[in-house]
């Protein structure tokens, strides 16, 4: 296998469950490496959620939980079910979630985001911070978010955008060829996509110089049967 598959996000679904268990404690690195702007990204992807209590809500490809304390914090009542491919991150997350008293609080179920194992309409929100430009068809995730949301759910999700200006240098010559190699992860154009599987109101958001990008969507209320 040709090192150059690696730098061109081609790993299959397989082959990202075990690189992220294996590299859950990397992973663990994550805010550091980033040089803590992740952290500006989840704040933003939570508000875009617009949660409000006693809502039933979805994580997808949750990681080491720092997202789901942040959701958590905010849901204060409702149910948080947090979906992960990897059982090396999602220990972690729930453990973290343990030894801060939350663990109670939240779902931990192992499988895939691109054929989830819940049933249609079971969730009012969906998030997914940085994973739709790691899996292997995160179109598939999309209409996967779409089947599981009530009519009328909301989205949002984070992902990598394509940088700007200076940013864009040491993107091209240091992130990108970072992210691709050890986390499958890359920029992807997903706008069509979201679209294409039925939401309606799609906004999108760029932040620090185009580097992440921010969608929120909504999926169609039911129109109402003639009476």
């Amino acid at each position: 296998m040709g090192i150059s598959r690696y730098l061109k996000r081609e790993r299959t679904s397989l082959e990202i469950k075990h690189l992220y268990t294996k590299m859950a404690w990397l992973y663990e690195l994550d805010d550091v490496i980033t040089l803590f702007t992740k952290k500006l990204v989840r704040r933003l992807i939570l508000d875009g959620a617009q949660l409000r209590n006693n809502q039933k809500v979805l994580e997808l490809a949750s990681g080491t939980g720092e997202m789901t304390r942040l959701i958590l914090q905010a849901l204060r009542s409702g149910q948080l079910t947090c979906l992960d491919i990897s059982l090396g991150t999602l220990s972690i997350g729930r453990k973290k979630m343990k030894e801060a008293g939350l663990d109670n609080a939240v779902n931990f179920v192992i499988g895939d985001a691109q054929h989830t194992p819940f049933i249609q309409k079971a969730f009012d929100v969906a998030i997914c911070c940085y994973a739709l430009d790691t899996v292997e068809n995160p179109e598939k995730v999309i209409k996967e978010i779409y089947r599981v949301l009530y009519p009328g759910g909301r989205v949002s999700v984070g992902l990598k955008g394509k940088a700007k200006g200076i940013t864009a240098i040491f993107d091209r010559l240091l992130w990108e060829p970072y992210l691709r190699f050890i986390w499958n992860c890359g920029t992807v154009y997903l706008t069509e996509s979201f679209k294409t599987a039925g939401f309606i109101d799609l906004r999108e958001e760029d932040r620090i110089r185009g580097y992440y990008r921010l969608i929120t969507a909504s999926k169609p209320e039911e129109p109402m049967e003639n009476s």
